[in-house]
């Protein structure tokens, strides 16, 4: 049975019905010839027509993540970019950085990926990763540094909380979606 042809299971991937809501936290190992395990709660959840069969590996932020978006929302996220014929310079220089790293992934039958070497090495993220659920994404992080991370950023999550909360009323109030 392919990985993509298994059941959407109710768990930490949630099928949000344009795309999936990535929840989570999982410890893996890139194996020695840089195949790394999708995991099995995350296949089952994906939709092949929904979602796509493949996956994209972007350079993420900050500098030491690697970022997985399912192939059709990599293909919507892209197309929200716009064209134009003479493009600003800061996009322009965005989209020569990041389309010629992105990578499209086939996973393997067992559901493994595999992740370019020179990926790996330029993020530093060494055999001992986590892949966490980051709302519309996969995030490959070292995970000594997720765990560092994790037991500082639990202390302040009210405050990275309400900073984000007061980001988003922000955005809202200069879209015009909330009046002032």
């Amino acid at each position: 049975m392919k990985w993509w042809s298994m059941a959407a299971i109710a768990g930490p991937c949630i099928d949000s019905g344009s795309r999936m809501l990535f929840t989570g936290t999982y410890e893996h190992t890139i194996d020695g010839k840089n195949r790394l395990a999708i995991p099995a709660q995350v296949r089952a959840a994906l939709d092949p027509d929904r979602d796509g069969r493949r996956l994209y590996l972007v350079p993420g932020r900050p500098w030491n993540t690697l970022w997985l978006y399912t192939e059709k929302h990599f293909h919507r996220l892209a197309e929200q970019i716009g064209t134009d014929l003479i493009p600003n310079d800061e996009i322009l220089q965005f989209e020569q950085q990041f389309f010629p790293n992105a990578v499209l992934l086939e996973p393997d039958p067992q559901g493994r990926v595999l992740l370019p070497d020179k990926m790996v090495r330029r993020a530093g993220l060494g055999r001992d990763v986590v892949i966490c659920g980051v709302r519309d994404h996969l995030e490959i992080r070292r995970r000594d540094e997720h765990d560092r991370r994790v037991e500082h950023e639990w202390h302040v999550f009210p405050e990275l909380q309400l900073r984000a909360r007061r980001s988003l009323e922000q955005q809202r109030r200069q879209s015009g979606e909330v009046p002032e």
